[in-house]
C-alpha cells in the first residue's frame, strides 16, 4: 500500500495514535508530520492531550477543510478506510481535494496495529475487567423480590461511574425469569420474583478500554447460579485457557 498520507476518521483510532479524546475531527498522518483537523470546541483540548502534532481548526465543514488541506499539502495518494468514510463524504473529499489526489482504500490500517496490545494496554484491560466484576457483585446484592429490571440497570451504571468508569461499554442486559432466555434483553419494569433466574450482562469503559462480563444468579441468594457440574467444569477449563492466551504482542487471531 503506497500512500503519501493516511486519513483517520475513527475516534478510537485517532485516540490510539495521538491520545486525542475529542468527539469531532480527522487525523492526517504522513512522513511530513501528523495534523489533527477539528473545530473550535476541541482545539484547546487537542493541544493539551497530544504532543508533536499540528492542530488545525476548520472554519467550514470538516470534510471540505480536510480536502483543502490535502490539496495545499500536494499529497497525491491518500489512504482512507471505506468502512468508515461514507460515499457522500468521499465525494465531498474528492471535490475539495481536487483531481490531483488519488484516494486509496486502506481497510484496517490502524486496526492492524491495535490488535497487538502492549503491557500498559493489557494492564488497563485487566483493571476494566476487575471493575466489571466488582459491579456484578454489587448488583447481585440488589436482587431481592420486587426489584425491577431497569432499577438494577440504573444501579449498575451508577456503580460503574462511581468506580471511575466513563460509562457502559454496551447496553446493559438485566433479565429476570423467562426473559433471561432472550439473547439481548433490554431492561423493563418487570419485577423479580423469588427463586427466579437472573441474567446480568454488562461491560465498563475504563481508560478507553472495555470489559464484558456475564453472570447468572438466583433471586433470594447472593450466590452465583450453579450450573450442572459438567458444564461448570467445561466453563472453568475454557476460562483458564482463555486467560492464559493474551500476551503482549500476540495477535487476537491466535486467541479467538
Amino acid at each position: 500500500m503506497k500512500i503519501d498520507s493516511l486519513l483517520v476518521t475513527s475516534a478510537a483510532n485517532w485516540f490510539y495514535l495521538t491520545g486525542f479524546t475529542g468527539e469531532s475531527g480527522a487525523l492526517l498522518v504522513s512522513r511530513k508530520g501528523t495534523t489533527l483537523v477539528t473545530d473550535g470546541r476541541f482545539t484547546v483540548q487537542g493541544r493539551a492531550e497530544t504532543s508533536g502534532i499540528r492542530i488545525l481548526q476548520h472554519k467550514g465543514s470538516l470534510v471540505e477543510s480536510v480536502g483543502q488541506f490535502l490539496k495545499d499539502s500536494r499529497f497525491r495518494r491518500v489512504g482512507f478506510d471505506p468502512t468508515q468514510v461514507t460515499v457522500g463524504q468521499l465525494q465531498s473529499l474528492r471535490k475539495a481535494a481536487g483531481a490531483g489526489v488519488r484516494w486509496v482504500a486502506s481497510v484496517g490500517a490502524v486496526e492492524s496495529l491495535r490488535m497487538r496490545k502492549d503491557a500498559a494496554e493489557l494492564a488497563q484491560m485487566r483493571r476494566a475487567a476487575i471493575l466489571a466484576g466488582e459491579v456484578v457483585q454489587s448488583a447481585i446484592r440488589l436482587l431481592k423480590p420486587g426489584v425491577r429490571e431497569f432499577e438494577v440497570e440504573a444501579e449498575i451504571v451508577y456503580e460503574m461511574k462511581k468506580r471511575g468508569a466513563s460509562g457502559p461499554a454496551f447496553e446493559t442486559i438485566v433479565a429476570f425469569g423467562e426473559r433471561a432466555a432472550l439473547p439481548h434483553a433490554r431492561p423493563t419494569a418487570k419485577r423479580l420474583r423469588k427463586n427466579e433466574l437472573v441474567v446480568l450482562d454488562l461491560g465498563a469503559i475504563l481508560g478507553h478500554y472495555c470489559s464484558d462480563i456475564q453472570s447468572e444468579s438466583e433471586s433470594g441468594t447472593r450466590r452465583f447460579w450453579r450450573p450442572r457440574r459438567p458444564r461448570l467444569q467445561r466453563q472453568r477449563a475454557e476460562r483458564r485457557a482463555g486467560m492464559s492466551m493474551p500476551r503482549q504482542g500476540k495477535s487476537w487471531l491466535g486467541i479467538a
